[in-house]
């Protein structure tokens, strides 16, 4: 690796395996071999010694020697030969190779095109390695059809990559290499508007993106930031999707490289614009990683408003993992900072999260009283469609609390307002939960039904996360009905999706209701092992409750096993886990584990 690109660039320092001169040599008359044949092996051995018998030096010169088959390769050797000596005076301690690879890309440069040059410059301000045509239009100021022309120019010189979808791709010394000529021919002032553009462009791209994968959940824009004309748009689900995918990563240098240059403002928007993508497709390190990116690029900046939705984007991403404590602190972090600037529709969906956290800790009573409060003020502020999330939140309480009469009225009426809006994945969500209350008012015809027009819709739109979640409660549906076997293909297909998702609790869970299934099939030795593989999860989560569960399962299936002092064991901790909750279910369940318990069979 060049010595100058380490310590300018901050580039990683690799091995780069070197050719001899011989194979070097067949290397260039291969590559020259349609364009060049009057070439002599010593001139190419020349011409390869001066690149230092460097792959990528190699091809870059090959290339500049095939472009001009009527110059005399002693020409191009000589013109090689210039640059070397012009990089040994500008370069300080040049290790082996550094000058070679040096001289050789500023000889490809120089000899392009000059519109061609300043947008291979340019694109060393861009935040990744790989980009597409937009993304590079953005950096060039420029309509992005002609810039296809001279990334083509760049291609044809070796100094960008092709690849497929019409995307390009540095090699890390050029990139670096590009973007020590920008320092050097393009003013301050230039720079910072051309990597402002770029950046608003991913901030708008982004924006557009998130109104096509999750219209519903979006964080709208003001105008602080200007859209620049080729930002794009999207006209559906999978163009959005397929937009975000290639440029996931690129998303996340892009809001470091906002926050590092000096625009607090677009960083911050831009981690909260992802947010709703990063929630749908359960993308933990990204989302995290943009979030805290952030909260301090908006803290730094004094911008409230701003720091209280990057708040709530760590806080989310912190439930989403199960950092329940985490989760809380940013949480309250964001409602103070929203209660200081008077923002009362932020208060209302900080107050609603805390409500989920206390649903999740199954402290119902505590999450209940949240999502009474968020109704209210959403309610008041004529959000309806933020009054019928909160209160199917409400309705999962009451599931939970074992009333599922009552939760079942509200459930059918929130259903009604999704279905008005518009908006699937809560229509999804409700389904599911109205398939919960119907199961558990032992209408399991009723509940089919619902869960499978909930299913439905998550193959509409072809998303795994409702996939596996819903497909766990479809498995509990088919367990009423007395069908095992499709239970437990159902739990099977579950765990299987939410173990690619990386959700380790929705794969719990499905691995519990696998082993439920076994049970019912007389099946015990397997079902014992799913349990098990549940309870190991759930115990490194520390979710108390749900571990509570799998051990009392886990009990009943060695006592058919026969192994009783193996069951006591289980249902004790389950007795001791489930006795720290005081709700009328878990009352249920843990008079059941003890008396089992007592038994004198176990």
């Amino acid at each position: 690796m060049v010595s100058g690109l380490v310590r300018q660039e901050g580039a990683l320092r690799l091995d780069v395996t070197t050719f001899p001169t011989a194979d070097a040599v067949e290397l260039l008359r291969a590559a020259t071999a349609d364009y060049r044949t009057s070439d002599h092996r010593g001139d190419l051995a020349a011409l390869a010694r001066l690149c230092a018998g460097l792959p990528l030096a190699l091809r870059i010169a090959a290339e500049r020697a095939a472009g001009r088959p009527s110059m005399p390769l002693g020409e191009l050797i000589d013109d090689l030969r210039d640059e070397s000596a012009r990089w040994s005076v500008l370069t300080a301690e040049a290790e082996e190779g550094s000058d070679a690879m040096r001289s050789v890309f500023e000889w490809s440069y120089r000899a392009l095109p000059g519109p061609a040059a300043q947008l291979f410059r340019r694109l060393g301000l861009h935040p990744g390695n790989e980009f597409g045509l937009p993304a590079a239009a953005s950096l060039a100021g420029g309509d992005p059809a002609p810039v296809r022309g001279l990334l083509d120019t760049l291609v044809r010189a070796h100094l960008l990559e092709r690849r497929p979808a019409g995307r390009y791709e540095f090699h890390d010394l050029l990139r670096a290499y590009a973007a020590e000529q920008v320092r050097r021919e393009e003013s301050e002032t230039e720079r910072t508007e051309i990597l402002r553009r770029c950046l608003a462009w991913y901030l708008h791209t982004a924006y557009a993106a998130q109104c096509a994968m999750a219209p519903f959940d979006r964080y709208d824009l003001d105008g602080r930031i200007p859209a620049p004309a080729t930002a794009l748009r999207f006209e559906n689900h999978q163009s959005a999707f397929d937009w975000y995918r290639a440029e996931s990563a690129n998303l996340v240098t892009a809001t470091r490289a906002a926050a590092d240059a000096g625009f607090p403002e677009i960083a911050w928007r831009l981690a909260v614009v992802m947010r709703a993508i990063y929630m749908h497709q359960n993308a933990f390190d990204d989302w995290e990683a943009t979030a805290r990116i952030g909260v301090e690029a908006a803290a730094r900046a004094g911008e409230q408003h701003g720091e209280a939705e990057a708040l709530e984007t760590l806080g989310k991403a912190a439930f989403q993992t199960l950092r329940l404590d985490e989760a809380e602190e940013h949480h309250r972090a964001s409602l103070a900072l929203r209660r200081r600037i008077g923002d009362r529709r932020g208060m209302a969906v900080s107050v609603n999260a805390l409500g989920l956290l206390g649903l999740r800790r199954r402290r119902l009573d505590e999450a209940r009283a949240h999502f009474g409060d968020g109704v209210e003020i959403f309610r008041e502020l004529g959000d309806r469609r933020w009054t019928a999330l909160v209160r199917s939140n409400l309705a999962e309480t009451l599931c939970e609390l074992g009333q599922g009469a009552e939760a079942r009225t509200l459930i059918e009426q929130v259903l009604a307002d999704f279905r008005q809006l518009g908006d699937r994945a809560c229509e999804g969500n409700a389904l599911c939960l109205l398939s919960w209350a119907q199961r558990t008012s032992d209408e399991p015809e009723a509940a089919a039904r619902s869960i499978r027009a909930a299913l439905s819709i998550a193959d509409d739109e072809n998303n795994q996360v409702w996939q596996g979640h819903w497909g766990t409660e479809a498995a509990r549906v088919e367990r009423a009905l007395g069908n095992p076997e499709e239970a437990l293909r159902l739990c099977q297909k579950s765990a299987a999706v939410q173990q690619k998702l990386g959700d380790a609790s929705r794969e719990a869970a499905a691995l519990d209701g696998a082993g439920e299934a076994y049970q019912s099939l007389g099946r015990f030795e397997e079902a014992a092992e799913l349990h098990r593989r549940a309870a190991q999860t759930y115990r490194r989560l520390g979710s108390r409750w749900q571990l509570g569960r799998a051990q009392a399962h886990l009990a009943d299936a060695l006592t058919s096993l026969g192994d009783h002092e193996a069951a006591r064991a289980a249902r004790g901790e389950a007795l001791h886990l489930l006795g720290s909750f005081d709700d009328p279910r878990a009352i249920a369940l843990t008079e059941k584990v003890a008396r089992c318990l007592s038994d004198d069979g176990t």
